[in-house]
């Protein structure tokens, strides 16, 4: 592991400030980026520490905007009443993060920024159309999430700037969203393919919007646009459901890797989209009684 500078910001004007002088880079929860350091995938020569920064780690709602902020831990996503109801994909999803452990030290943003194609919490919000708001010392952007990854590992973060929160639009009338996943054991598993998908139904019970994003069988995570045309206008039924999950293969390019094959890859895609599309459905028709 190599040798680097610790520092630590005790408020998020020093965190700008620091991250600005330094050239360093932002650690978090640190549970992606010591592990990386100790097998040299994550070289850098100064750690800046955003762990205890409070103007980070937040979530809020204003109208039907929801934003979380980048130092919020899994395990506050999980417990939040209200994520559960405004996303609850992404409340099931950061539930499904490593152990206890893990969900209380690793935050969203650093979900994020590692831009790991199997990151539990990015389907989620992909499927919401999540917005980054990125800060630094000379100003602030915005920009899409789904613009901002790249690649694995790769993010459109510049040099001195961080995440500083994540927002989306809360969907409305009889809607659903949910995430499934599967992994190679039930305990701490990285996500061998991991589908959010949200829909939402019109009063004659036909869909009216469909969103399907998929981690781990492609570069970053990604939308099926194929899935979602197969849906939108249709009747809210084992078909249309079914014709959608087997379109999922045309967006999806899966590796075989350590822990599966590509062929194994897209069959579970195609079977978790459609578990979590008849899930969606279920429950924005639970909200139509």
């Amino acid at each position: 592991m190599q040798e680097f500078d610790f520092l630590r910001p005790g408020s998020l004007m020093e965190l700008v400030s620091m991250l600005d002088e330094s050239s360093g880079r932002v650690v978090a929860g640190g549970t992606d980026v010591i592990p990386r350091m100790r097998r040299d995938l994550f070289s850098t020569p100064v750690l800046v520490d955003a762990s205890h920064i409070a103007e980070l780690s937040f979530i809020e709602a204003a109208d039907d905007q929801i934003a979380v902020g980048a130092m919020t831990t899994h395990q506050q996503i999980a417990d939040s009443v209200l994520l559960q109801s405004a996303n609850p994909a992404v409340a099931v999803a950061a539930a499904s993060v490593g152990c206890r452990q893990t969900r209380h030290r690793g935050t969203l943003g650093g979900n994020i920024a590692n831009a790991s194609p199997a990151a539990d919490t990015v389907p989620p919000l992909l499927a919401f159309d999540a917005q980054l708001r990125l800060l630094r010392k000379d100003g602030e952007r915005s920009m899409s999430l789904r613009e901002f990854l790249v690649g694995p590992g790769e993010t459109k973060l510049e040099q001195g700037e961080l995440i500083h929160s994540i927002t989306f639009t809360r969907l409305s009338g009889c809607w659903g969203a949910t995430y499934q996943k599967v992994g190679k054991r039930n305990g701490m598993a990285i996500s061998v393919v991991g589908v959010a998908a949200a829909v939402v139904l019109d009063s004659a019970g036909m869909i009216q919007d469909a969103r399907v994003a998929l981690g781990s069988v492609a570069p970053t995570v990604v939308r099926s646009s194929e899935a979602e045309k197969r849906l939108i206008g249709r009747e809210a039924g084992l078909s249309a459901v079914q014709e959608a999950a087997d379109a999922v293969v045309a967006d999806i390019s899966p590796i075989s890797d350590v822990r599966s094959t590509a062929e194994y890859r897209r069959h579970a895609a195609c079977v978790l989209t459609r578990r979590a599309l008849l899930q969606a459905v279920e429950q924005a028709q639970g909200r139509m009684v």
